[in-house]
């Protein structure tokens, strides 16, 4: 069956209603459910082919009907009321993916590690010693965070460079990575990739090197290096809870140094979903750090120290709306900064805050946080701000504390939902908002929380604040930004930016 309809099927199973094949696209992606060789400029028109296809071939033995133009169903789930036709479905089997996984909570007793693991040798010892390792359904395990799926993560470097790529638009990646930037070559190990030669490892190494051939045009004389150690070797491993995708995969870092070969002047691509096939140095070579997915990220932080520290700390999408007279809203994720930002805005630049926290707690007539623990404020504030009324009400009071300051230049810290943001825009008709995101890695923002909270933190614990149902919004906000701050260096720096940023705008201190 192909994997198209095999993914519409699982989604109108699943949602138990028609859909559009545009509506199933984007549930697919954000899902997952797609392998990694999907790729294609229109998979939704891709996808209606093959259902209108098969409903034509099959006729009543089709599992899909047509409830009207471009929206599809399950014959089996169609009501008595539909007019279709009623007949016995053939199901054809499906060759599923089995993937390599490890038990969640295994790696949670062996490893509280976030972030790339440069120091992974004990844990990789034990892994291949207790062999807590599973094989299981990809489709299934793509929507089950009790297993961590293995991915091998390549970079390939040159001396001092790094192979990096853009994804096509339309690979089977996560929403938030489509697009992005990477310098980092692999996927998901199989069970087709343990064999008599690669047992030992349950074929994670056989997969690194499987994936280089498919993904990149190797030279013949690289294809006999990819078993040497030294060419071809272990550097890290990545533990990434911050996301769904993130809680559902473990990545296996390798490095290669590729050959002498003159090919290599201009390296070619292998599959269609690689483009802009470049060799990049980091530590030199004008590129944008915020454009690559977070793991390449990570990658760049750790093994190319020197690329964060050369990287411009802001951007300024939208201008307009930054100058006052306005109000501009800081928005970020738990322990980005932007209390910090918050605190320099208004010292130095005479913004009148206004803490949307503090506004919330005194319409559900609750103490803030701390005095109310976090966990506790995030469970009310989340009844509150979901109920029709919600984002109105907080938009209106935070509007009218705005005006009733006779300011220029009101700051309000904190807004958390698009809804929010969205009601306060409408209520202030003319006046000018701003929105300022600022942005700190998942693994950074664990650490800046600690030191600002002054206590000890479980990562767990952060990460529970920080995935709550209250924050989902902030993270696709910065798409909406009118200026990104990027607080990754440390304080001195992150301050400098600040100050460059309000420069920049044209904003005097006062």
């Amino acid at each position: 069956m192909s994997e198209f309809l095999d993914v519409a099927e699982r989604l109108l199973e699943q949602h138990k209603r028609p859909m559009s094949c545009k509506e199933m696209i984007e549930l697919a992606f954000r899902n997952n459910l797609f392998s990694d060789k999907i790729t294609g400029k229109a998979p939704h028109q891709t996808l209606s082919s093959k259902l209108c296809t098969d409903i034509i071939r099959k006729g009543l033995a089709s599992a899909f009907v047509r409830t009207e133009p471009g929206i599809f169903f399950l014959r089996r789930l169609a009501s008595d009321s539909t007019t279709i036709y009623e007949a016995p479905r053939l199901k054809p089997k499906r060759i599923p993916e089995i993937v390599l996984a490890i038990p969640s909570e295994w790696l949670l007793a062996n490893s509280r590690s976030q972030g790339v693991m440069r120091e992974w040798e004990s844990l990789y010892s034990t892994l291949m010693t207790a062999q807590p390792f599973k094989y299981i359904d990809r489709l299934t395990a793509e929507q089950d965070e009790s297993y961590k799926q293995v991915i091998t993560y390549i970079m390939v470097t040159k001396g001092d460079r790094v192979l990096a790529y853009k994804r096509g638009n339309f690979n089977r990646v996560e929403q938030y990575l489509r697009g992005s930037h990477c310098i980092g070559f692999g996927g998901h190990v199989t069970e087709r990739d343990r064999n008599i030669f690669s047992y030992a490892d349950f074929g994670i190494k056989h997969n690194a090197i499987r994936e280089l051939i498919e993904e990149l045009k190797l030279p013949q004389k690289d294809i006999y290096l990819l078993n040497d150690p030294n060419r071809l070797k272990m550097v890290g491993i990545i533990n990434d809870d911050s996301s769904s995708t993130g809680r559902k995969h473990i990545g296996f870092v390798f490095k290669y140094d590729v050959s002498d070969d003159i090919e290599w002047d201009n390296p070619r691509r292998g599959e269609t979903s690689i483009t802009h096939l470049r060799w990049l140095d980091p530590s030199s070579d004008p590129y944008l750090f915020w454009n690559f997915e977070y793991w390449s990220q990570l990658c760049l932080r750790t093994f190319f120290a020197k690329a964060t520290s050369s990287q411009p700390f802001y951007r300024i999408q939208k201008r307009s709306k930054l100058k006052p007279p306005h109000i501009l809203c800081v928005i970020g994720g738990i322990g980005s900064g932007k209390s910090e930002a918050t605190r320099i805005l208004s010292t130095k630049y005479g913004y009148t805050e206004v803490n949307s926290g503090r506004t919330l707690a005194r319409i559900l007539n609750i103490a803030p946080v701390p005095e109310t623990p976090r966990g506790r404020f995030q469970e009310i504030a989340w009844n509150f701000i979901s109920a029709d009324e919600g984002p109105e009400i907080l938009a209106e009071a935070l509007y009218e504390e705005a005006i009733s300051s006779g300011s220029e230049r009101v700051l309000i810290d904190g807004i958390r939902q698009k809804s929010t943001l969205d009601s306060l825009r409408r209520i202030a008709g003319p006046l000018k908002i701003g929105l300022l995101y600022v942005y700190a890695p998942p693994d950074l923002a664990y650490n800046l929380y600690s030191e600002r909270e002054d206590q000890a933190i479980h990562i767990e614990n952060y990460l529970m604040l920080r995935n709550s149902p209250v924050e989902q919004d902030v993270q696709d906000m910065i798409s909406d930004s009118d200026a990104v701050l990027y607080n990754w260096i440390g304080k001195s720096m992150y301050h400098k930016a600040i100050n460059q940023l309000m420069k920049e705008i044209g904003i005097e201190r006062k």
